[in-house]
């Protein structure tokens, strides 16, 4: 029998997150991670559920779902999945955007050490980058219709 010594990891959801949101950050084209009522609500339910748990056995593990704006990653068994919820630059093709989030949301889990599961892109606003040498054209006067 051999003798090699396994390499176990103990894996930080939180500090996945965090590179996660820092790696996704640097693709042109996204905008933002977006908040959504449903990641709040969920951030809310988790916080109570991990304080509850971590009251009554304090020696458990760490949470096995993390979430913060527009960013779930949730852990089973080794399996991370993600959800991810964006506002996309219009100048930029969502679907090809998304295509390369999956892309890197792969590679930063791959490299966390842990198996990759689903990786669910949801493209909530296409909006126009901010561009302060070309303001947004007022809106039109009010007009009412003489007739």
């Amino acid at each position: 029998m051999s003798e090699q010594p396994l390499d176990a990891r103990i894996v930080d959801l939180e500090s996945v997150s965090e590179s996660l949101r820092t790696a996704l950050m640097t693709q042109s084209g996204l905008l933002r991670l977006e908040p959504t009522v449903r990641s709040t609500l969920k951030r809310l339910k988790i916080s109570s559920v991990s304080a509850l748990h971590q009251s009554l056995r304090p020696d458990s593990g760490a949470p096995s779902v993390v979430t913060s704006d527009g960013l779930v990653l949730s852990l089973a068994d080794g399996v991370l999945n993600a959800q991810i919820d964006i506002a996309t630059d219009i100048a930029y093709p969502a679907l090809g955007l998304a295509e390369r989030l999956q892309a890197v949301t792969a590679d930063v889990i791959r490299r966390s050490g842990l198996t990759l599961g689903a990786i669910n892109i949801t493209i909530l606003s296409i909006e126009g980058s901010p561009d302060p040498a070309h303001p947004d054209p007022p809106d039109p006067p009010f007009r009412r219709s003489g007739r």
